[in-house]
């Protein structure tokens, strides 16, 4: 097989750069030749050997030269994406659906730029007969596009002959937008570091910095009224009377405009909650052994998977994820699931209040996830599952394990 990845690559500050690198090694043995398509000016950093050659997205040669089958991993963020989008348009490939819903994306690379006919096209071959109208609707200002109904993955998922997605819930949103393009679920790798595997709580703790004593929950990632944070602060609030060891943790940056630490302020839990900003990889992964309890809540959400809640997993960790979309695939005996209707807050204290107190409870659950994600995300099996789909749907055939 001759693959050719198209997809941002580390040093780009991507999870999806990322995920492609933990992917491309175990790719490897399955491929006669495999190449890079990155962005304009960028020099992957990747293990000696694993891609054979590397081309400019400016430069088509690729296609002719290389005569290898496109792998396109495509996610919401403009600034690397633009040219992947691009690309899968003009030569058909494989597409890795990362993301629910393409509306941010389109919305960047058309309106952004002034391109108010280019969003207009797109809509229209999105929504159908009634799409122009609706663009024009919202142009004026006169009504609102939903990322989970609109999710502008029309063009995608019908340019490419076979497409790749991570939950049950997506293949179904996929197969609803195109009945004639095969669709696979192959579940997110797990992109944890092996040096990260080697830490022990208390041993991650000590270099940190952190209490040894303290019960820390952690939550990871861009900080935004999506992650429900909120709601687990109002938690805190009632439970750090009985439990004064009870710790937050955020690892990573506040979005801009959300007003978090004042939240957290009138709350009175300036003791309780830390923000740590942007931490490097190592420190990400230190932070991910380090806690007791991860809280991974989402929503509204548009059907992407959390890779960090894959990570947290790995590390065997108990976590609570809101029961929708992709994270309702899970099993039960997984995560934790708190609804995000009237119930949230009563479900998210039980919940809490019960993983603080019953070691064997959280001892069970993070047995369970680090279970799950050793059978279903590891990742020479993922490899093993791209190889097969991608020679079924480009080839009519599959390769043996």
């Amino acid at each position: 097989m001759r693959l050719a990845c198209v997809s941002p690559l580390p040093p780009q500050r991507s999870g999806i750069a990322d995920y492609s690198a933990a992917l491309l090694p175990h790719l490897r043995p399955y491929c006669e030749r495999l190449v890079g398509v990155v962005e304009t000016g960028v020099k992957p950093a990747l293990p000696s050997g694993v891609l054979d050659a590397v081309y400019d997205a400016s430069d088509s040669s690729w296609w002719a030269i290389e005569r290898a089958v496109p792998l396109y991993h495509m996610g919401n963020n403009s600034v690397y994406h633009r040219y992947v989008y691009d690309l899968l348009q003009r030569f058909p490939g494989i597409t890795v659906l990362h993301d629910g819903s393409l509306l941010p994306f389109i919305n960047a690379v058309t309106l952004e730029s002034g391109a108010r006919a280019a969003f207009v096209r797109e809509l229209s071959f999105a929504a159908g007969p009634d799409g122009a109208t609706l663009a024009w609707q919202y142009l004026r200002g006169e009504t609102a596009l939903n990322p989970a109904k609109h999710t502008m993955l029309a063009r995608a998922c019908r340019a490419s002959s076979g497409i790749i997605v991570h939950s049950d819930y997506m293949q179904h949103k996929v197969k609803h937008i195109t009945s004639q393009t095969p669709v696979v679920v192959i579940p997110m790798l797990d992109m944890t570091p092996v040096e990260a595997k080697l830490y022990t709580l208390a041993a991650s703790r000590s270099r940190l910095g952190l209490a040894p004593e303290a019960m820390l929950l952690g939550a990871f990632g861009f900080i935004a009224p999506t992650k429900r944070l909120e709601a687990v602060l109002h938690t805190l609030t009632e439970l750090k009377v009985t439990y004064p060891q009870l710790r937050l943790i955020c690892v990573g940056q506040v979005v801009e405009g959300y007003d978090f630490m004042t939240q957290v302020s009138a709350m009175g839990l300036q003791d309780v909650v830390q923000v740590t900003g942007y931490v490097s990889p190592t420190e990400f992964a230190l932070y991910l052994q380090a806690i007791d309890i991860g809280v991974n809540l989402r929503y509204p959400t548009w059907g992407e998977t959390s890779a960090t809640l894959i990570r947290l997993l790995a590390a065997a960790k108990p976590v609570l994820v809101t029961d929708t979309a992709s994270f309702s695939d899970l099993p039960d005996a997984v995560v934790c699931k708190v609804p995000y209707d009237a119930d949230e807050a009563r479900v998210l204290k039980a919940l809490l209040r019960r993983l603080i107190v019953d070691t064997a409870w959280r001892q069970a659950m993070g047995d369970a996830a680090y279970a799950y994600v050793k059978e279903q995300c590891d990742p020479a099996r993922v490899a093993q599952q791209y190889a097969a789909f991608i020679q079924s749907a480009t080839y009519g055939f599959a390769v043996s394990s």
